[in-house]
């Protein structure tokens, strides 16, 4: 989906925008109207992101700066839900073990399940901003905040410092 409406575009200094009979575009997701109420209201809105999108079982997450998780529909965009953090995401989500891990400037790792019904399962306070995105190797999970990294695994114990 390749429009004028969604390029930018300086008319005044001459610039032009063309359709592209190439484009490989199969959707474009700009939010959705949740409440029905013919726009799009801040907690509604897809907003800027430097994170990456997350896929699997044909959902697709991804939060925003403005600390709203998006979940859609991998093949159509068509939206599943969102939540609102309350603070910025940075990083991209992580989908492991059934579940979706986003972190926020808040420092809050939220954990929901992998599911088009949202379930906001827990949310843990890692102490300090998270800006990155958390991953598993092994049967580990690392979150790193702004100033510790911190290694969980089901049933460790921690070692005597």
């Amino acid at each position: 989906m390749c429009s004028s409406d969604l390029q930018a575009v300086i008319k005044e200094q001459g610039e032009v925008a063309r359709p592209n009979p190439n484009s490989a575009a199969v959707w474009h997701y700009p939010g959705f109207d949740s409440n029905g109420n013919g726009k799009l209201d801040f907690e509604e809105t897809m907003h800027r992101t430097c994170g990456t999108v997350a896929i699997k079982d044909g959902l697709l997450v991804i939060p925003d700066f403005s600390g709203l998780v998006h979940c859609v529909d991998a093949k159509t965009g068509k939206p599943h839900w969102t939540h609102d953090m309350l603070a910025a995401s940075w990083g991209s989500p992580l989908i492991a073990d059934g579940k979706i891990w986003v972190g926020d400037e808040d420092g809050d790792i939220s954990i929901f399940d992998l599911s088009p019904e949202k379930n906001l399962v827990a949310e843990i306070n890692m102490g300090n901003s998270v800006y990155s995105t958390p991953i598993v190797a092994g049967d580990t999970l690392y979150i790193a905040n702004k100033s510790h990294l911190f290694a969980i695994r089901e049933g460790a114990t921690p070692e005597a410092k």
